[in-house]
Order: structure tokens, then C-alpha cells, then sequence
């Protein structure tokens, strides 16, 4: 049940893209592990300190009888640069809400050195950076920032853990859905990897600035996790 909290975390971490574009919100998710309730994701996007600096923040609880199996508030946390450089993630957390360690993550992204360094489920990591390489969060503001800029994401790098992971995004249709917070026209776009059995289809919503308003993954065609809009509020 770990895995529901894990994939919220990184489900509802699609947002608005460009700086110009980008406004503080809250948004609230109920989730579900393919056909069961078993929580809620909060997503929090911020202003950091600096102008063009952001902290996005997700947040996982499980609910019922999930709460067995995963007691604990899962948590991701990207602080981003945002700019006319595009999207430079600077520091990554992953807490899997245990006492215990063994598999947090804690990056930082060292783009003059082109390196990223630190420890991820107790292992040390050093590793090159590429070319607009991305953490599991701002991966997905990278992936807006294509669209708003009238451009296909096309394939995007994200590091997982101590690897480089690449990513193909695709454009299937426009539907207009129905959420908890309203009805919404939507772009829908799927995103996987090579020779992965796993894919994610989002529903992103230009009202409101390409927030994903419903996120589904599957796997040989069989729902896993999905992700479905609540609540949603600026918060500027």
C-alpha cells in the first residue's frame, strides 16, 4: 500500500509551467488504488524567498483500512528556478513519512558543476547532469512549460533515485470532465517510458494554468492509481 502514497506524491505534482504564468495554489485529491479509496494528496505550489524561486509540496494519507499499511504522511518537496532558462530543479526531498530512513531521498542539483549529489534509500549519490534533466517533481513543470510555450514535451529526463530515467509524453485527445471542484476542458496527454509496461494519463485543464485535474496510470491496460481534483483555491 506504500506504493499508492508514492505514485500520489509523484501524480500530483503536474502543475502550470511557464514563470510568467505560474500563480500559488492549493489543490486537494482523492485517491484511489484501482478500484478502492484509500486516501487523499494535498498539493501546495509556493513562492520561495527569491523572485523565481518555488517550492512545491505533495502530500499523501492514506484513510480506512489503507492506514494498515501505510500509516505515515508521504512527502515530496522540489524547490525550483523558473525562468528564461526554463526549469532548473535545485534541491529534492522525498520523505516516506517513517521513522526510520532507508528510503528517503535528499538531493541537491548542482548545475555549475553539472552534478547532482546526495543520498537516496541510504545509498550516495553523484551523478552528471543532462541537458534540462529534472527531479519527479519538476518534471512535470518542465512538461507544462513545453505546452504553454506552444511546443511537445517530447521526451524529458527525470532522475529517480540514482538513475536517469527518460520519459516519452503524447498527446491523445481534448475531453471536457467532470471533477469535485468543477467541470473542466481538458488536453489529455499520456507519458512512459521505453519499453515500461506503466503509463500516466493526465487531464490538464488551461483554466487553470495546465493543472492536472485528473491523473490515471496503468499497466497492460489495467488501472493502478488515479487521481481525481477535490478542492482547488489560489492561495497569492
Amino acid at each position: 500500500m506504500k506504493r499508492w502514497m508514492t505514485a500520489a506524491v509523484l501524480l500530483a505534482a503536474t502543475m502550470p509551467a511557464f514563470a510568467a504564468e505560474l500563480q500559488p495554489f492549493a489543490a486537494e485529491f482523492s485517491v484511489k488504488y484501482s478500484s478502492l479509496s484509500v486516501g487523499s494528496s494535498h498539493l501546495e505550489l509556493r513562492r520561495d524567498a527569491r523572485p523565481g524561486r518555488w517550492i512545491l509540496e505533495s502530500r499523501a494519507d492514506a484513510s480506512g483500512l489503507a492506514r494498515l499499511l501505510a500509516s505515515g504522511t508521504l512527502v515530496q518537496t522540489s524547490w525550483l528556478d523558473v525562468g528564461a532558462h526554463g526549469v532548473r530543479p535545485l534541491r529534492f526531498r522525498f520523505d516516506d513519512g517513517m521513522q526510520r530512513t532507508s528510503e528517503d531521498v535528499d538531493l541537491e542539483f548542482d548545475w555549475a558543476a553539472g552534478e547532482v549529489r546526495g543520498t537516496a534509500k541510504g545509498e550516495p549519490v553523484q551523478v552528471a547532469t543532462v541537458p534540462g534533466l529534472q527531479d519527479p517533481v519538476s518534471i512535470q513543470i518542465a512538461t507544462m512549460q513545453h505546452l504553454q510555450d506552444g511546443r511537445q514535451p517530447g521526451q524529458l529526463s527525470m532522475i529517480e533515485g540514482r538513475k536517469i530515467k527518460t520519459y516519452d509524453y503524447a498527446f491523445l485527445r481534448r475531453e471536457r470532465i467532470k471533477t469535485g471542484a468543477g467541470s473542466y476542458d481538458t488536453l489529455v496527454y499520456t507519458s512512459a517510458r521505453p519499453g515500461s509496461e506503466r503509463v500516466t494519463h493526465m487531464w490538464l485543464a488551461p483554466e487553470l494554468g495546465y493543472l492536472a485535474v485528473q491523473v490515471e496510470q496503468y499497466r497492460k491496460d489495467k488501472r493502478l492509481f488515479a487521481m481525481y481534483l477535490e478542492k482547488y483555491r489560489r492561495t497569492d
